[in-house]
């Protein structure tokens, strides 16, 4: 189930939802994964201190995970591969731009951005839905 969380999370964070465009899905299962991508998208926890060591490294890893696993999605054809490189190419673009100057030089939301990824429990989705608007 893990491996098809990807894609419906970039798909909520994107406004539409989820639907396995070639490989069929059970009902259970996509009802499941979609209730986690929801509950993901929510900030678990606002009261952390600024740590831009390790706001860089959980933003990085969310990011480069999403990336994976829709690739592999793509690759078993739970998604359709231009679905998923239309979703993909502003990930990879933003993941350069992390960087812990860039944190320690950030203010208002790009501040908060990386506040709300200082703590282990915040998904980078939900953080960037929160405070990059």
């Amino acid at each position: 189930m893990y491996r098809l969380l990807c894609i419906p999370l970039l798909a909520l964070a994107a406004g539409s939802s989820f639907a396995a465009d070639t490989t069929p899905v059970p009902p259970q299962v996509q009802a499941d994964v979609e209730a986690i991508a929801r509950e993901l998208l929510k900030v678990q926890r606002s009261d952390v201190e600024l740590s831009c060591p390790k706001a860089v490294e959980n933003a990085r890893y969310g990011l480069e995970t999403m990336l994976e696993v829709g690739a592999k999605n793509a690759a078993g054809g739970y998604i359709d591969a231009a679905k998923y490189e239309a979703m993909a190419a502003p990930m990879r673009e933003l993941l350069p731009q992390i960087t812990e100057a860039d944190c320690e030089g950030a203010s208002g939301g790009q501040r908060d951005f990386y506040q709300c990824m200082s703590s282990d429990y915040n998904h980078v989705l939900a953080c960037a839905q929160a405070h990059l608007k």
